[in-house]
């Protein structure tokens, strides 16, 4: 019986049988320590620059906020006014006895 496999597929068997072992999951020496000495580190004050483009940012984003709720309401509106035969009977009445 003649082996069907690719010559290619045989020769990256070979080569991953001769490998070496898989690395074990565990951190290196020392790597925990070093980890916890940077967490104790103050953190660097923002620059002047990096608080200027995020209060440009933050107002970008109101902006766009107050525009697309403006534009909602705009929408919402009525776009012709309501015909006189829907006001009420009492402003009706009103109208019509008014003194002229």
């Amino acid at each position: 019986m003649k082996n069907s496999l690719d010559p290619d597929l045989k020769r990256l068997m070979k080569w991953s049988r001769g490998s070496s072992p898989p690395q074990s999951e565990d951190a290196p020496f020392g790597f925990a320590g070093r980890v916890a000495a940077s967490l104790d580190r103050p953190a660097e004050p923002p620059t002047l620059l990096l608080q200027l483009q995020q209060i440009a940012w933050s107002s970008v984003w109101v902006s766009v906020a107050i525009l697309i709720c403006g534009m909602i309401v705009l929408m919402s509106q009525a776009t012709k006014p309501k015909p006189a035969s829907e006001f009420s009977s009492a402003l009706s009445f009103l109208a019509s006895n008014l003194p002229r």
